[in-house]
């Protein structure tokens, strides 16, 4: 699983993965006694060349729902990591547009020019912002403590 942490099913069990998403289906597993999903989207990815293309571009757009899906489903795991939430949030509007993209080559239509994450998303710019300022904050904090602390001492 790439070292990510699985998110976990909820209403769509583990036999309502291969239904929603047929084409990928069998790169997206299930642990039944966990409800934990894995995915081998580098597996996919590997062979996608050899999918026609109609079918390529229904598998992309099949991935950027998967990817949005599995980051409504760790809702709860992440709403008390502030900073894994924005990684993990950064990360799935990576993934989903660029399987959009890529989509949409699939079918032979052009997407446009690339929009850079700061400009489709300026909501995730902000926290992003939002979050290095909150680290930089305690890293000062914890520079003037050890200062204050080597003076006294």
């Amino acid at each position: 699983m790439h070292g990510r942490t699985p998110a976990l099913v909820s209403k769509d069990g583990p036999h309502g993965i291969s239904s929603r998403w047929p084409s990928i289906g069998r790169f997206v597993s299930v642990d039944g006694s966990t409800g934990e999903v894995g995915d081998d989207f580098a597996g996919w990815s590997r062979r996608a060349d050899e999918l026609d293309p109609a079918r390529r571009a229904v598998g992309y757009a099949e991935w950027a729902d998967f990817w949005e899906w599995r980051l409504e489903q760790r809702a709860a795991e992440l709403a008390g990591d502030r900073r894994k939430r924005h990684l993990v949030a950064t990360w799935t509007d990576s993934m989903a547009y660029c399987c959009r993209r890529s989509a949409a080559w699939a079918r032979g239509e052009d997407p446009g020019d690339w929009i850079p994450q700061h400009m489709r998303r300026p909501d995730l710019t902000a926290e992003g912002r939002a979050v290095v300022a909150e680290i930089i904050a305690e890293l000062d904090a914890r520079q003037t403590a050890a200062r204050q602390l080597a003076m006294a001492g």
